[in-house]
């Protein structure tokens, strides 16, 4: 089939090279100058089947610091960074039963993702920035609470978690300030750590080797239905034109919305805002272990901390903001109250460990869908075909959405997981 995927994001990137390894004949189009410049920039990069448990308690069990009122708006709005709170939560018993079989799935999507992951970081010889293992770090009393639920069903799914005290935890991270009377943290030592824009560049250079055209700069204007898609699209300052495929997949974040809008596809979208910030590591022949070795993710900041190659990354943020807000303007640089915590987190857990001299800040609003799952699948009008809102788990999901979506538009029968990204569930 003659493919077009709309948008150069991990998403994008990774649909167009499973679907070219099938043998379709795929163009990309992307309004940016290369692949991941806009949501998958610098997201935390951590792949992770254990965050499809519910380590966030119920909204409400969370005491805030009296008159935060910042920090209610977060936690009540969005729950940590890679919490899935559509997914749990009080119900009649169907109601419950219903959700913990979401979980459920989406803990093997997940799983799945990281399978393709390995498959073809081995497979193709793919070098980039990468780590194993993410610890977990529970700073209250009722998220350790929540924690030991969410042990406890991992381990029922047959994953690995892990408790650690506070000498495991300085034997995973010898960098890291432990007390010895640190609360118990939880290791789940199956999960990937990487830098996603650098893994993304070189998925598109195997897609090009696959024949994957990439059409860079340029923008599509129209998504027209008919027994073959039609696209109009341009680029800069050249006039408009219009191209056929057997197919259109639409990748294009919240672009999307505006592409969809008119042909009647309408997604409950929930924005949110995220940051990062970038920094060189100090390297110390005295103590190479000052930084971070893999992965740290505070449950109740949504706080993260990832080691990528001789940097670290700190990530977090993750506040709701209106489906009509302007994306953030890349030259402006954020308030300081809203980065201001990241700092906060890397110098607590790794004082003097990075050079912030050398930091780069990032800011981005991921299209988050209602209930924090993507839609991948038939759109319902002919031809078009939905790959969006992968947001939180963006890395591990794009990857299995890949999988899915060669073997849908290839009439193949669907794991049962499928169902729960299935755009027909939004309606």
């Amino acid at each position: 089939m003659k493919i077009a995927v709309i948008g150069a994001g991990m998403a994008g990137v990774a649909a167009a090279q499973a679907l070219a390894s099938d043998g379709h004949d795929v163009t990309v189009i992307e309004r940016r100058s290369s692949v991941a410049e806009e949501t998958s920039f610098a997201p935390a990069g951590i792949a992770a089947a254990g965050l499809a448990a519910p380590w966030l308690p119920a909204p409400g069990r969370l005491k805030v610091v009296a008159g935060n009122a910042d920090e209610e708006a977060r936690l009540r709005g969005t729950g940590a960074a890679f919490a899935t709170p559509g997914l749990f939560g009080k119900g009649d018993a169907p109601e419950a039963a219903r959700r913990a079989e979401h979980a459920a799935a989406l803990h093997r999507l997940l799983a799945l993702g990281i399978e393709r992951i390995d498959f073809l970081a081995h497979g193709l010889g793919l070098d980039f920035e990468r780590g194993d293992g993410l610890l977990l770090t529970l700073a209250d009393a009722a998220t350790a609470a929540q924690a030991e639920a969410a042990v406890a069903w991992l381990q029922q799914l047959g994953d690995t978690a892990e408790w650690a005290d506070a000498a495991r935890q300085r034997q995973i991270e010898p960098g890291r300030a432990v007390a010895d009377d640190a609360p118990r943290a939880v290791w789940l030592p199956n999960a990937r750590v990487g830098n996603t824009r650098e893994w993304t560049q070189l998925l598109r250079a195997h897609a090009q080797h696959l024949g994957v055209r990439f059409l860079f700069q340029h923008s599509v204007a129209q998504v027209s239905a008919g027994p073959r898609p039609t696209l109009s699209f341009a680029a800069a300052n050249e006039a408009s034109r219009a191209e056929s495929f057997d197919a259109v997949v639409v990748c294009a974040a919240l672009e999307s919305s505006r592409l969809l809008a008119p042909l009647g596809v309408k997604l409950p979208w929930k924005p949110i805002r995220g940051y990062s910030v970038t920094v060189a590591q100090h390297v110390r022949e005295a103590a190479p272990d000052a930084g971070p070795r893999a992965a740290l993710l505070d449950v109740r900041s949504g706080i993260s901390i990832s080691r990528l190659g001789a940097r670290v990354r700190v990530a977090g943020g993750h506040e709701s903001v209106a489906a009509t807000a302007a994306p953030p303007d890349a030259s402006v640089p954020p308030a300081k109250k809203a980065v201001q915590p990241l700092y906060d987190a890397v110098d607590t857990a790794f004082p003097g460990a990075v050079n912030w001299q050398q930091a780069q800040v990032w800011q981005a609003t991921r299209a988050a869908l209602a209930d924090a799952l993507p839609a991948v699948g038939a759109s319902g009008v002919p031809g078009v075909w939905l790959n969006v809102g992968h947001a939180h788990h963006g890395w591990a999901l794009s990857q299995a959405a890949a999988v899915l979506l060669c073997t849908m538009m290839a009439g193949g029968a669907q794991p049962a997981e499928a169902g729960v990204l299935s755009p027909q569930r939004l309606r």
